[in-house]
């Protein structure tokens, strides 16, 4: 991500210069919706020293720019995504030091296409994730048994927590239409007709729920559009 403290003086100046009138600006006529895009060239179009450049100088303006500003093909070229991952997968493995955990974060068959989920902006994610008192578990190969009176029963044993944080990820798209209890034809409910997966029209209506209509929820296009 690259956060810093920002400084009054050069926010005074920038805005002044309307930088942030010229960034706002270029969102709206971007594929991304933000204020840069992809440099127009193919991944081997460039020699590999060339690519070597290339990212490495994204990687130092972070953001998201390594998986928007940078080859076009990206995610069109599986040959051109591989060689984007095994660079991500470089670069991350000098942050991290255990062997098993850097299996699990970066694996070395990537678990999906670079870029076909939205990467993470983290700041020193792996750093922390390294250290001796955070440990990971892969719940795909140890999947939860059970919740106790002290921790979590995984298929690997025992985990003793004080504290449960459920991380819900998406839950926030589809969790408000569900806790309204919508009810559409012949009383069937939302969480109903949702029961066996999420199923919209162009992500704007449901079949079978008359007059709603949303703007923004599970598959609607707006988030770029």
């Amino acid at each position: 991500m690259h956060q810093r403290k920002l400084d009054a003086v050069d926010e005074r100046k920038k805005k002044e210069a309307g930088v942030y009138e010229e960034a706002f600006k270029a969102c709206t006529v971007t594929q991304g919706g933000v204020p840069y895009e992809s440099n127009g060239r193919n991944t081997f179009d460039d020699t590999p020293e060339e690519r070597e450049a290339v990212w490495d100088a994204l990687t130092q303006a972070g953001g998201l720019k390594f998986w928007v500003a940078g080859y076009k093909d990206l995610t069109t070229d599986q040959a051109a995504n591989d060689a984007a991952y095994d660079y991500w997968r470089r670069m991350v493995l000098k942050r991290l030091w255990d062997p098993r955990k850097a299996d699990l974060l970066a694996p070395q068959k990537p678990p999906h296409p670079y870029g076909a989920k939205r990467p993470s902006l983290e700041q020193n994610y792996f750093e922390v994730m390294s250290q001796d008192n955070v440990d990971l578990i892969d719940l795909t190969e140890c999947p939860i048994e059970e919740i106790n009176a002290t921790g979590i029963m995984t298929a690997a044993g025992q985990v003793d927590v004080d504290v449960i944080a459920l991380a819900t990820g998406f839950d926030g798209l589809t969790g408000g239409f569900l806790d309204i209890d919508l009810c559409g034809k012949g009383g069937r409910t939302l969480r109903q007709y949702w029961s066996d997966g999420v199923r919209t029209s162009m992500g704007v209506a449901i079949t079978g729920f008359p007059n709603l209509f949303f703007l923004f929820g599970p598959q609607a296009p707006s988030t770029f559009s």
